[in-house]
């Protein structure tokens, strides 16, 4: 009998042993890229990179912190106690509140899903768009890319696309606590901010417009043809609609899309229909009663569709669901519907869109009207099309868009432009750098040997930070003006 025991007692240690090293070692699999057996959707916090782990990093304690911030992000088994602690506070609650991976996905009346940004956009007064200072940031920086655009091609057929927000369409459903709360004065309602300023801007800077909110919501279709329930996404339906409208406005030769038959049925029409409901991670998937969502079907396309017509869109998310509906109606080819979302496109791609697209669509959803992303969208995009001029600087005229009218020639390969002589022609100047409003300010345009060919004198009180100056030049009568660069001289 004791012999027995003893043979028993060392297997036992060691199977406590071995569960141990396990349970200890299973969370390291993470370094190998193994999160645990079951996928979760979103992430909270961004991953963090650890640094090399040199003297320096392990002296100042940034290694061991960037690596134990990492290991915290990636160890293996993370997705299954996120999906247990979902599981048990979904329990708790009965199924009635939810609050995703990040805390930004809300449950709100009747089982609808709405992400936080939105809901804030829609209630909050304090949004950065009511500021003086954003305003004249965007409007500024609007300006600049519109006369970038027409530097490159005058009249370029650009719309902008104000995507509608599921807390404003559908704001009877908001979750109750924000009604009790809510900042925004009533008279907003028809019209609210950042919507009514954004397309206030965009029309004052020569923007075409549709504003999704004002123009068709309310239009033909279900309610919940416009929004899913578990979705932040405006669906394919509505989105077709807005792109009918921009292109409508953009480039009215262009075809345009448009659904002829709805139906109501289980299971989502669009992949994104589901975003905010996979957010969850709950064990069971979050479905509310009359699991319902629209479809929707596009006629067949005409002979010879889809076409050469090229459509570039810039934006935020809200694009996927217009890309699909240009591409699912047939008439336009996936590879000629190019979408830049959540990211600026390449200088170079960008510059050829504009010279070249049938048109070019901006897409941006509550959000990001109600911030500054539209003004550091539209700063980095005139940017990369005609950097702005600083004071001090030279700035090369060959091959340059600041050369915008006139009888402008390129000369010397493209090093130079040139007037005949009694020519006129206009230089097109974004500024930025300027910190006060000068005494006095002119532009020194320089010949190709580098010497000042001509001093164009400038309005000081036009100077400003954001302005775009258009600076007329006359050839003299008995010489062509060659040039190849331009100084902003302040005083």
């Amino acid at each position: 009998m004791v012999d027995s025991d003893r043979m028993r007692r060392p297997s036992a240690r060691t199977a406590f042993l071995a569960a141990t090293a396990l349970a200890l070692g299973l969370p390291l699999l993470g370094w190998l890229g193994l999160r645990g057996l079951v996928g979760a959707h979103g992430f909270d916090t961004p991953d963090v990179v650890p640094p090399p782990p040199t003297p320096a990093n392990l002296a100042s304690g940034r290694f061991q912190r960037d690596a134990s911030e990492h290991f915290e992000h990636v160890f293996f088994g993370r997705t299954e106690l996120l999906f247990l602690r979902n599981g048990l506070f979904d329990l708790a609650s009965a199924g009635r509140y939810h609050s995703g991976f990040g805390g930004h996905v809300v449950q709100g009346r009747d089982g609808w899903l709405f992400e936080k940004p939105y809901l804030d956009a829609a209630f909050r007064t304090n949004l950065p768009i009511r500021t003086a200072r954003v305003r004249v940031r965007t409007r500024a920086a609007l300006a600049n890319l519109r006369a970038a655009l027409d530097g490159i091609r005058p009249g370029a057929p650009v719309a902008f696309v104000l995507a509608p927000s599921k807390a404003e369409v559908l704001r009877d459903r908001a979750p109750d606590r924000y009604f009790a709360f809510s900042e925004r004065p009533e008279e907003e309602d028809a019209d609210p901010e950042p919507y009514r300023t954004v397309r206030s801007l965009l029309e004052q800077t020569g923007f075409a417009a549709v504003d999704g909110l004002v123009d068709f919501v309310g239009g033909p279709g279900l309610p919940s043809a416009f929004f899913p329930y578990g979705g932040t996404h405006w669906t394919v339906a509505l989105a077709a609609h807005a792109a009918a409208r921009a292109l409508e406005r953009a480039a009215p030769s262009l075809p345009r899309p448009a659904p002829d038959r709805f139906a109501l049925a289980p299971g989502p029409d669009d992949p994104r229909d589901r975003d905010l409901a996979h957010l969850l991670n709950v064990p069971v998937p979050y479905r509310r009663r009359g699991d319902l969502h629209v479809h929707a079907f596009f006629p067949d396309p005409p002979a010879g569709a889809p076409g050469p017509e090229r459509v570039y869109i810039v934006g935020d998310s809200f694009g996927e669901q217009l890309r699909e509906a240009l591409v699912r109606s047939g008439l336009y080819a996936a590879s000629n519907v190019v979408l830049r979302f959540n990211e600026l496109p390449p200088a170079r791609e960008f510059r050829e869109a504009a010279a070249g697209a049938d048109a070019i669509l901006f897409v941006y959803s509550a959000p990001s009207l109600a911030g500054s992303r539209l003004a550091e969208t539209a700063e980095a995009l005139a940017n990369d099309l005609r950097p702005a001029a600083k004071p001090g600087r030279p700035y090369s005229l060959g091959r340059s868009p600041y050369a915008d009218g006139g009888a402008w020639r390129e000369e010397d390969g493209g090093r130079a432009v040139a007037l005949d002589p009694g020519a006129e022609g206009t230089l097109v100047l974004p500024l930025s750098g300027i910190r006060a409003a000068p005494a006095a300010a002119s532009v020194s345009l320089l010949g190709p040997d580098g010497a000042e060919a001509l001093a164009v004198p400038l309005d000081p009180a036009a100077v400003a930070d954001g302005a775009v100056l258009r600076v007329p030049v006359r050839a003299p009568a008995d010489r062509p003006l060659r040039l190849s660069a331009f100084v902003l001289d302040l005083r």
